[in-house]
């Protein structure tokens, strides 16, 4: 092993840089950008996740409204009775025209719908637009399970569009019961698939749709069109989901594939997500910090390397110098260059040789000025450091006015600042997080409208109305919904008005798995053409001014997390009021997850 002190000063220096500067400034670097490239890889698959989880939402949407669409259809006793006849049945037959008559509205009021047709080996029904009898059902393209044939079954056929062209098509057969235990028929419904592109389209990302173990029937890339998602491992379980590393096409992608149970069927649907930027991206800001890491790594070294050169040079010189003078050879140069502690060296060495030469044999009797006037000057910069006082810090502070208050008998100033104080809470409470109580989100709003009666007495009034025995803790929603909305009818609503505002919340399911909740004020209203240009602002992609950017905010984020579906619907009248309609899903707290549920 080398020892230190046997090694050139020159070489201990670049040493000594090298272990306690240059390679703990490597080693912190490094951790830094594997630090910044896993946050950037996590920052990647959850924005892949989320994107695959409104694909996910929409195809449950999407299939769960036509399977919801055609339950009238199986349970009409008309068509039952129609389908089970035992004699010729004509196609003038009040039945039959009714049941062609239902299968094409259903065709024309409904834009997911491609065809719709019943196949039957009923032989004494004549054939029709969408009735139509078949001899053997093996000939049909769809294939006939045993499995909950009754229930439904979702499977991908081969379809052509209006120039003949060769499609396929998500369709759901459905076998009905005709009265007559000898016939059968079965209910086949299309997705139209523009209609599928329509919704599932999202030019960022490579997205595939398939239903069990078959080809998709949905992909955004021609190229992945009627072909198996490439499956990284074994998916034979109910649930499943996979993010990492796909090889599609020879590209490494960020990939996220999930499955849902569709509604009230057998079937699984897999959602597979993929990122073909993710890794490129991930790959070259890491190169590039890397590269800034090599660079402020190397920049330090080559000036030490620099440095040591020149100190080396000198200290040769001045090696050699001493050496001569050593040797009885005076005849040196009198300056080394430089000003630092090496110069002052050879100055006194050369002051010493002029000594030696005017007096050998004398005793040093000269005193040598060797001060030197060092001027200092500091200079003192004092920054202003504002204090960034954070909510928590207000939050104290308010308590802490509230128990003074309190202590002083002040119960009117206890109350406000009380209900300020749980305000704050609240806002600090949900910062970050995605969903709240619909309890909490209502004590919050009753706050604002208590602190708001208080500075406005009985112009602000309120009223909360619930269905009997709905339980508001057992709801989730999102943070900061209902408030915003209250606090535009106070603003706006029961700005002009002296007296008996009123606001009134009510809360409610009008359908099966959608929550309600209906903010309607007294105030002045809007006119008809407000009215418009506001519902035109919320409606934006961007907002043009600060109008109404409250309003589109929330619908903005209710669009967001749970859909185009839900929403936010205003109206009013003038002199009548206004109401605010947010529509939702209602998610509970026992519930895993929304949309992927099965009857």
């Amino acid at each position: 092993m080398v020892h230190l002190k046997s090694l050139r000063i020159r070489q201990q220096i670049l040493l000594l840089s090298v272990l306690s500067v240059f390679i703990p400034l490597f080693i912190i670097g490094l951790f830094s950008v594997l630090q910044a490239r896993g946050q950037l890889s996590e920052r990647y698959r959850a924005q892949v996740e989320d994107a695959a989880l409104r694909i996910n939402s929409t195809v449950f949407d999407i299939t769960t409204s036509l399977y919801s669409s055609c339950d009238s259809l199986a349970k009409a006793s008309y068509l039952s009775s129609l389908l089970g006849m035992d004699v010729p049945v004509s196609p003038r037959n009040s039945l039959y025209e009714q049941a062609e008559d239902t299968l094409s509205a259903m065709r024309v009021s409904n834009a997911a719908i491609s065809t719709i047709c019943i196949y039957t080996n009923n032989p004494n029904l004549p054939k029709g637009t969408h009735i139509i009898p078949v001899k053997n059902y093996e000939d049909m393209p769809w294939i006939l399970t045993t499995d909950n044939k009754f229930r439904g079954d979702w499977q991908c056929l081969p379809m052509k569009d209006s120039w003949e062209n060769p499609i396929y098509e998500l369709s759901l057969i459905r076998q009905l019961s005709p009265k007559t235990a000898k016939y059968s028929a079965f209910l086949v419904v299309s997705l139209d698939h523009n209609y599928v592109k329509n919704r599932l389209l999202d030019s960022e990302y490579l997205v595939m749709a398939s239903v069990d173990n078959t080809p998709t029937f949905y992909a955004s890339e021609s190229d992945w069109m009627q072909e198996f998602i490439p499956f990284p491992e074994d998916f034979s379980g109910d649930y499943y989901h996979y993010t990492g590393e796909l090889r599609l096409n020879g590209v490494r992608q960020l990939a996220r594939i999930i499955t849902f149970l569709p509604y009230r069927t057998a079937n699984r649907f897999y959602i597979c997500v993929a990122d073909d930027k993710a890794y490129g991206n991930i790959n070259r800001i890491t190169a590039t910090y890397i590269f800034i890491l090599v660079m402020v790594t190397l920049l330090p070294v080559f000036s030490v390397w620099i440095f040591s050169v020149y100190f080396d040079r000198r200290l040769q010189r001045l090696k050699t110098v001493m050496h001569q003078v050593r040797m009885g050879d005076y005849n040196i140069s009198r300056f080394l260059g430089g000003d630092d502690e090496l110069n002052e060296i050879y100055s006194d060495l050369t002051a010493t040789v002029e000594k030696i030469e005017q007096d050998e044999a004398r005793f040093y009797q000269g005193q040598i000025d060797r001060q030197k006037l060092i001027n200092r000057q500091q200079e003192m910069e004092f920054k202003m450091l504002s204090n960034q006082i954070n909510p928590h810090f207000l939050y104290n502070t308010l308590e802490t006015i509230r128990m003074q208050a309190l202590a002083a008998g002040c119960r009117e100033v206890v109350s406000s600042i009380k209900l300020l104080g749980q305000s704050m809470h609240y806002v600090l409470e949900n910062t970050g997080t995605d969903f709240t109580t619909l309890e909490k989100e209502l004590l919050y709003t009753e706050n604002y409208l208590s602190i708001q009666k208080l500075r406005f007495g009985n112009r602000i009034n309120w009223r909360i109305s619930l269905p009997e025995g709905f339980c508001l803790e057992a709801y989730k929603i999102l943070p900061l919904l209902v408030q915003p909305v209250v606090e535009n009818a106070v603003v706006h609503g029961l700005e002009k008005r002296k007296a008996d505002g009123m606001i009134v919340i009510e809360i409610g399911e009008e359908s099966p798995g959608l929550l309600t909740i209906r903010v309607a004020d007294n105030g002045k209203g809007m006119m008809a053409r407000e009215l418009a240009r506001v519902r035109e602002r919320i409606a934006l992609v961007e907002p043009d001014s600060a109008e109404s950017i409250g309003l589109y905010n929330i619908s903005q984020r209710i669009r967001l997390m749970y859909g185009i579906a839900c929403g936010l619907i205003i109206n009013s009248r003038q002199g009548e009021g206004t109401e605010v309609l947010l529509t939702i899903p209602s998610r509970k707290d026992e519930e895993s997850g929304y949309g992927t549920g099965n009857d």
